[in-house]
């Protein structure tokens, strides 16, 4: 998401996803990697203490260095960037002149968007090629996010008997987290109901293959229920199934 996709009427657009990029009215500003680190802090956690934004900065220096070091960064920043921080004695803030990106997209992922931005969550990775654990803490958040979203999203088309709209959506998660059981379970109820047999058998070999290569097992309780329900559904007489028809009835 860039500059283009909504930040245009704050002074400032920064945006975290894929990477890191920060506007001005529009042009484009380069900041040295320093103050990238202090601002993108700043956009993920909010407004936060100096101690807390130099521990994780400078995890590895002494707690006096690492302040130092903050000093150094809020001064360039406050210098070239006018209103981009507030600052006080203790605690540091991203003013309310900049617009984020991921700010935008927890909006949508909390059901709080206004009208008009309540497009469904992206799949762009957040800070991609960041590796302090601050980032890789808050990329896990974002995924998880992501993934319930899209669980309660097939719920309430599964409710509502939308079963395409249930499987586009339990697909959605598990394209975001392949070895979401819960998102499989509800992606192959509603294959069922559309009576396709083959997809969601093929969907739950597909998974197990997925959970061998990365957790080292095949099966679960739930995984064998699913697997005999497809099984028996694909025996039953075709006046058992609603619209859409099998997609193969002998498996």
């Amino acid at each position: 998401m860039g500059i283009e996709d909504g930040l245009r009427h704050f002074h400032y657009g920064l945006c975290l996803m894929p990477s890191w990029g920060l506007w001005r009215n529009g042009c484009e500003i380069e900041v040295s990697l320093r103050q990238q680190r202090l601002l993108a802090v700043l956009a993920v956690h909010g407004a936060c203490r100096r101690e807390l934004i130099a521990g994780m900065l400078w995890p590895e220096s002494p707690e006096s260095s690492a302040l130092d070091n903050l000093r150094v960064s809020i001064h360039r920043v406050t210098s070239g960037l006018p209103n981009l921080i507030h600052t006080n004695r203790h605690v540091l803030e991203l003013s309310e002149w900049v617009g984020v990106d991921l700010h935008r997209e927890w909006e949508v992922l909390e059901g709080t968007a206004g009208p008009g931005n309540d497009k469904p969550p992206g799949t762009t990775p957040l800070l991609q090629g960041w590796y302090e654990d601050w980032v890789l803490n808050e990329q896990v958040r974002l995924l998880q996010a992501r993934t319930a979203y899209w669980r309660r999203t097939a719920l309430q088309c599964l409710a509502r008997h939308d079963y395409a709209g249930t499987v586009e959506s339990a697909a959605q998660g598990l394209f975001l987290d392949v070895l979401d059981e819960a998102a499989l379970e509800i992606m192959v109820v509603a294959q069922l109901a559309l009576g396709q047999c083959v997809s969601a058998l093929q969907a739950i070999v597909g998974f197990r293959s997925r959970a061998r290569k990365e957790l080292g097992i095949a099966g679960s309780p739930t995984l064998d229920r699913l697997e005999t329900q497809v099984r028996r559904a694909a025996n039953a007489p075709y006046a058992g199934f609603s619209v859409g028809g099998p997609d193969r009835w002998s498996i």
